[in-house]
C-alpha cells in the first residue's frame, strides 16, 4: 500500500509540472508579440506586439523587433507569418517608434505609423509647403509684397533678381467647341521668327528660361519676368514683362530674347514672341504668372505659366 501511494503521488506531482510549463509557454507568447493584438502592446522580451503601430518597449528591446515564432508556428511579430517592413527606431529605453510600411492581420497596409504629423507636401515640420506646378493652387499663396515690402527687399539696390523658372505649357483638345482636361505641362519651347525676307522664313527654338527680377524704376519699385539672354543682348529691366505694385493684368505681353549666335549674319538677333492676358499672382514670397495664346481666340487649346520661388 505504502509504494502505491508513493507511486500515485509521483503521478500527481509531474502532471502539476507539465500544466505550469504549458501556462509559462501560452504567457511568454504574449510577450513576443501576440499574433492577433490590434492595438501596440507593452512588450516584454523586446518584440513589437500585434501591428506595428509602434508602442512602449521593455528597456531589453533595443529598439528592435524579436521575430519569436508562436506555438502555432506563426510570427510572433503579429503579422500571420508576414515580416512588415517597418523598423523600430528608439534609444535603449524602447521608448521608439515604428515607421514605414507594415502588414497587419487582416492584410491591410498601414505607412507612417509613429503617429507624426504633416501636410501632404511631404513637409516634415508640419508648414505647408509650395507646389512645383505653376498650374496648382498651391504653387503659391499667403501675403503678397506691399511697395514697402519690395522697396525694403531692394535695400537700396538698383535690381535683384529674385529667382529663375522655366515657363511651363500645357495642351487640350477642344472638339466641335467640347473641351477636354488639360494634359501635364511640360517645358515650354517658343520657336522664335529669325528672319523672314521674301520666301525665306526661319525660326530658332528657345527654352522660355526665366528670370524673375525686383528692381528700381526711379524710385518705384517694379518686378520684370525676363529671359536669361537679356544681359547678353543689353536689355533693360524694362523691356521685360513688367508688373508694377499691386500687379495688373498686362493684355499683350512681349516675351523678348536675344540670339546671340544666329544661324546667318543677317539673321535677327532681337527675338520676340507675343502672348496674352499675362497675370501675375503674388504671395509669401513667390508669385506665379501665367499667359495665353496670342491670336488663336478661345477656347484656349494652350496655356502658359511659371512659378518663382525665392
Amino acid at each position: 500500500m505504502q509504494r502505491g501511494a508513493i507511486l500515485v503521488c509521483a503521478i500527481a506531482l509531474m502532471s502539476a509540472c507539465t500544466v505550469g510549463d504549458d501556462d509559462a509557454s501560452d504567457a511568454g507568447q504574449d510577450g513576443t508579440g501576440s499574433g492577433g493584438a490590434a492595438d501596440a502592446t507593452m512588450g516584454d522580451g523586446g518584440s513589437t506586439g500585434g501591428n506595428a503601430t509602434g508602442g512602449m518597449q521593455d528597456g531589453s528591446s533595443n529598439g528592435t523587433d524579436s521575430n519569436g515564432t508562436d506555438s502555432d508556428g506563426t510570427d510572433s511579430n503579429g503579422t500571420d507569418g508576414t515580416d512588415g517592413d517597418a523598423t523600430d527606431s528608439g534609444d535603449s529605453s524602447g521608448a521608439g517608434v515604428t515607421t514605414g510600411t507594415s502588414t497587419t492581420d487582416d492584410g491591410s497596409t498601414s505607412g507612417d505609423t509613429d503617429g507624426s504629423t504633416g501636410d501632404e507636401s511631404g513637409s516634415s515640420t508640419g508648414a505647408q509647403q509650395y507646389s512645383d506646378d505653376p498650374f496648382d493652387p498651391q504653387a503659391c499663396f499667403g501675403t503678397a509684397w506691399s511697395v514697402e515690402d519690395a522697396a525694403a527687399a531692394l535695400g537700396g539696390l538698383e535690381r535683384l533678381e529674385l529667382a529663375n523658372a522655366t515657363i511651363q505649357v500645357r495642351t487640350r483638345t477642344c472638339p466641335g467647341g467640347v473641351c477636354g482636361e488639360w494634359g501635364e505641362p511640360d517645358d515650354w519651347t517658343i520657336s522664335y521668327l529669325t528672319w523672314s525676307g521674301g520666301v525665306v522664313t526661319a525660326y530658332k527654338d528657345f527654352l522660355t528660361d526665366m528670370n524673375f527680377v525686383l528692381f528700381d524704376d526711379e524710385g518705384t519699385p517694379r518686378l520684370s519676368m525676363q529671359h536669361v539672354t537679356f544681359p547678353t543682348g543689353g536689355y533693360p529691366d524694362t523691356d521685360g514683362v513688367v508688373y508694377d505694385l499691386p500687379p495688373s493684368v498686362v493684355d499683350f505681353a512681349h516675351l523678348r530674347a536675344y540670339d546671340d549666335d544666329p544661324d546667318f549674319e543677317y539673321y535677327y538677333q532681337d527675338l520676340d514672341y507675343l502672348v496674352t492676358d499675362a497675370t501675375l499672382i503674388l504671395g509669401d514670397d513667390c508669385a506665379v504668372w501665367t499667359a495665353n495664346p496670342y491670336g488663336t481666340g478661345e477656347p484656349f487649346l494652350e496655356q502658359y505659366a511659371a512659378v518663382f520661388h525665392w
